[in-house]
Parts: C-alpha cells; structure tokens; sequence
C-alpha cells in the first residue's frame, strides 16, 4: 500500500519558465483532473523573500473567489520544492492576441476585456478574507497583457499575482514597489517609491487598452513634463473602426484619465467598469466575446508548443513531480465521463464543434466512450443492427474521432462494421481500417 503523501501528478506539458518559477500541466492521478502547477525552482529554495512570496501568492488566490481569478486548489509541498496547484485555463494570453491582430482587436472586444479586467480587479481591492474581517485590499501590481489571458470559452482571467499586495492574516512578504512590476506598464508614482493603490493598476489598464486597441505598446514618459505631451501624441493614434466620432473621443478621453500622470484623476475600478460599460451601450455593442474566442483564441491554443516534458530544458529541475506518479494506478481521466455524457445526446453528431472543443481542451481524453458505442466482437454481427443500435450517422461520426487515435483495441471493435447494413458505416469502417 502506498504511504499517504502529497498528491500525485503526471507532468503533461511545459507551459513557461519564468525567473523564478515553472508552469506545468499536469494530470491529477487521483482525480483524472487536468491542473496547472506553478513550481519554484530549485536555485531560489535558498531565498525566504522568494518562497515567501509563492506563499502569498497562493493564500491571496485561495482567498479570492471570482471567476476572473484562476481557482487554486492550495499550495503542497513536494520534496521539499513549495508549488502551488491551480486552474489550468486553457487561452491564451492578450500580448499574444495583440501580436496577431498588429492594427489593434475590434474596438467592443477590446473595452470589454479591458472592463472585465477591472472588474475583477475591484472584486480583488474589496474582498474579505472567508472568516470575515475588513477587506484585503489587494492590488496586482504587475497588471500587463501577459497576465491576461481569455479562454477559449471567452473568459477572461487576471494571473500571476506574484507580486501582488494586501492585508490579510499570514501574510508573509515585504512590499518593495520599487524593483516590482513590468516597467513601461508601471504608473509614474511607483517609481518614485509611493505606495501602491488601486490606480496604480488603472493606469497599467489604460496602457494594456492603448495596445488592444492599436496593436502597438505605449511608452509614456515619468516626467512629468512630458507625460502631457506623450499621452496626447498617442491618444491621436487611437481611430477604432466602427465607432462614431463621438464616442471615439469619450474613449480617448477614458484613456485619458486612465493613463493620467495625477493619479487622483484616475476612475477607480468599479467607476471604470461603468464607463467602459456605458460607451458599449451608447455604441449598441454586444461584444461576444465566445464567439470571438472560438475565431481567434481557440487557433492559437491548438497551435501551442506541445513536446514531451521529458524533451524541455526545464524538466531536469521538474522531474520530481513525475516521481511521485510511481506505482500510482490512475483514475480514468475526468473528461471521460463528460464525453459519455455528450454521446449520449441523440443530436450530438451535429454539434461536433462543441465536441471539438472539449477535446480540444482535454488533451487527455481516451477512447473508452467512443469505443463504447462500438459492438463488441465476441458477438454475432448481426444481433447489434436493429433498433437498439446506434445510429449510422453516429457510428460514422465515431470512427471520423478514431481516426486520430487507431489502436489494436479500435480496430479490434471496428471490424464488425465492415460489414455494417449501411453503406456510410461501412465504408467509414473500412477507410479506418486501411490506416494501418
């Protein structure tokens, strides 16, 4: 019998190595679920401000219950290493939709994204810890287009609250404005050493909307003398189609006020989502964002980087998360279960973009549900056509999704259907077969 211990994970992916840590994919052995793991690497164990951090990280992620905030199932330890288990989102990041689309996103879909952003952030500034007690006051302070990221579903996550700030009981790190946060998106005043507020994050908003909407970064000077002249110049490049004058100019003037070098001046959050919220409607937008996801976001996560773990550079240093899989017996991945569930919709055939999809966000999905639909060999071919088998245009939807994935098991269950009463079924049959 195995010793209780921490959790056991299978490394799927590699998704991005930072300065201090590593984003991984994992599979949750016990529960068949997909995870992202963020781990400390090994050179900063040495370092109490390093590990206090991911500590912090974790408690404020544990603390914020949003749906624009990844869910954190909480921080373990694993020989020794602090990593913090997560909500893997499947999306990608908006600095990479931004690198796409050079002359800007359409204008609904940049204010909204910029406006859920806010949102969130809002919900962050005011939450209360689970016991009750004053708000948290939490502030990102590293607020850029990397640290944003819509799903293929069209939800929009704010990540990476590495550095961020608040007040809550266990709280372990230092605040150090002044070396934290991404500079070109870092408001005037944490540069000078001032404490961090909520406008800090409004105005790296104001510079994350500048890029949405132009496709270029915005560098805006930290003095004050030129900030003026900066903010001006840019706001003239911002010419979104499809919206009139003027509401162009009550846009740039949001971002006016957003990016001012007076922070006072700044909109708070939640009067920032009102007025992003009020030039959609005055506009007569509906941004759709699903939509627009499915179109944009969904060719980019299809497209990312996926080779072994074992293939990356970083996986020396990750290794010992796959040690502890060693002589677990996996649960079946949970996705299976969803996929039967969708099977068993008699018009699901016609709805292969949603079963795309969901594929397409489980990578480890098996083919125990589609194989189920199949006849079992062991048993005369005829008893299965009639009315209790499954329909021919399910059958060949089946075989076109087993395609991908022909193994001895596939087509041992597919070889009765070469001999299938209809036609489609069994040609369907035999092309899979004749793959070899």
């Amino acid at each position: 019998m195995r010793t209780p211990g921490p959790p056991a994970y299978k490394l799927l992916e590699i998704s991005a190595a930072g300065t201090f840590g590593t984003v991984c994919v994992a599979q949750h052995l016990a529960t068949g679920r997909l995870v992202a793991l963020k781990i400390l690497k090994q050179v900063h164990l040495h370092r109490p401000r390093v590990i206090a951090r991911i500590r912090d990280e974790a408690a404020i992620l544990s603390r914020i219950h949003h749906p624009g905030v990844a869910r954190v199932d909480g921080l373990i330890e694993i020989d020794g290493r602090p990593v913090v288990a997560m909500e893997w989102i499947r999306g990608a990041s908006l600095e990479a939709l931004v690198a796409k689309h050079r002359q800007g996103v359409p204008p609904q879909i940049a204010i909204e994204l910029i406006r859920r952003a806010a949102a969130t952030l809002d919900h962050a500034w005011h939450a209360r810890p689970p016991d009750g007690g004053p708000p948290m006051g939490i502030i990102h302070r590293d607020v850029k287009p990397s640290n944003m990221l819509l799903s293929v579903r069209g939800e929009l996550k704010v990540v990476d609250f590495g550095i961020a700030h608040g007040h809550f009981e266990g709280r372990e790190a230092q605040t150090l404005s002044m070396v934290l946060g991404a500079r070109g998106y870092l408001a005037p005043e944490r540069l000078d050493g001032h404490d961090d507020k909520p406008s800090c994050d409004v105005y790296s908003l104001g510079i994350c909307l500048f890029e949405l909407l132009t496709g270029r970064h915005v560098a805006l000077s930290v003095h004050h003398g030129f900030h003026s002249e900066a903010l001006k110049k840019h706001l003239a490049r911002v010419k979104p189609v499809g919206l009139p004058d003027e509401l162009v100019e009550q846009l740039r003037g949001v971002l006016a006020d957003m990016c001012a070098y007076d922070e006072a001046r700044r909109p708070s959050h939640a009067q920032l989502v009102e007025r992003l919220g009020g030039l959609l409607d005055q506009a007569g937008l509906e941004p759709d964002l699903e939509a627009w996801s499915r179109a944009e976001v969904v060719p980019l996560f299809a497209a990312r980087p996926r080779g072994e773990p074992t293939d990356h550079p970083s996986y020396a240093d990750l290794a010992f998360i796959d040690r502890t899989a060693r002589g677990v017996r996996p649960a079946p991945p949970d996705v299976d279960e969803e996929i039967a569930r969708f099977l068993r919709r008699p018009d699901w055939p016609g709805r292969r973009d949603e079963l795309e999809l969901l594929l397409l966000e489980n990578p480890h999905w098996t083919l125990a549900p589609f194989l189920a639909l199949l006849p079992d060999q062991v048993k005369p071919w005829w008893r299965f056509w009639g009315s209790e088998g499954a329909e021919p245009e399910h059958l060949v939807a089946v075989l076109s999704v087993l395609e991908r994935r022909p193994t001895a098991e596939a087509r041992r269950r597919v070889l009765p259907l070469r001999r299938h009463p209809d036609a489609r079924v069994a040609q369907a049959a035999n092309a899979f077969l004749a793959l070899g």
